[in-house]
């Protein structure tokens, strides 16, 4: 029984020393490379252009919106016309 206790305690020692461990063996710096700083800002910028673009279009959809709505309410003046129309002709 103890040694099966003796076992478990060095087991889990062992993987708790093995976790803690992988970030020294994976090879990170200290300090990103030149490459790794130019990829970052080239998406970076790619980003900004990214929603600057997503900005533009939701000001054209507001804008398209806008005038849709004109254009149904224009539609149902003329249609209340037409309809007053046909109204007056067929008295």
């Amino acid at each position: 029984m103890k040694k099966c206790r003796l076992l478990r305690s060095i087991a889990s020692c062992g993987l708790t020393l093995a976790f803690l461990s992988l970030p020294l063996l994976s090879g990170c710096t200290a300090m990103a490379s030149d490459k790794d700083l130019q990829t970052l800002e080239e998406a970076r910028k790619q980003a900004e252009s990214s929603e600057a673009e997503l900005d533009t279009c939701k000001q054209r959809r507001a804008e398209l919106e806008r005038q849709l709505a004109q254009k149904k309410q224009e539609l149902a003046k003329w249609q209340n016309i037409k309809s007053s129309v046909q109204q007056s002709l067929g008295q």
